[in-house]
């Protein structure tokens, strides 16, 4: 099971996110709210989207022996006018540069990011399929 730590700083709406494999990172909201010191948990959940489609991607594409020397992926997303402004749509772009002289296969390309989102990004499974979500109080 993956877990992670999200605990409040002390100040505003800071928190730092402590992952279970020993890394971190800051959440924090704009002012008034907060000091701007850390992403904001929607931004987080768009960029874990970006991040596990992208690190797919990339061995995906060697694997197809597709060379390339930059590969960046652009997530946006559509939020909901109405509290809690819950995404309506979110949009994963692929921005890859090629090597020198290298000419992609566009089947083998779109097969490798199609699987990379749709078949090996467990994100993307959790937000395109829904997730049973609970909470509780710690007792004690």
């Amino acid at each position: 099971m993956s877990k992670t730590l999200v605990r409040w700083a002390g100040t505003k709406t800071r928190f730092v996110v402590e992952s279970g494999s020993g890394h971190s990172a800051e959440i924090d909201e704009p002012p008034l709210l907060g000091d701007d010191s850390g992403m904001r948990p929607t931004e987080m959940l768009l960029s874990a989207l970006g991040g596990c489609s992208g690190v797919n991607a990339v061995l995906l594409l060697k694997k197809h022996r597709q060379r390339f020397s930059a590969l960046a992926v652009a997530v946006s997303g559509e939020q909901a006018e109405a509290w809690p402004r819950a995404f309506t749509s979110i949009e994963i772009e692929f921005q890859i540069t090629w090597e020198d002289g290298f000419q992609p296969d566009p089947e083998l390309v779109e097969k490798a990011l199609q699987m990379a989102c749709e078949v090996y990004c467990p994100v993307h499974a959790t937000l395109s399929a829904g997730t049973s979500l609970s909470h509780r109080l710690q007792k004690g």
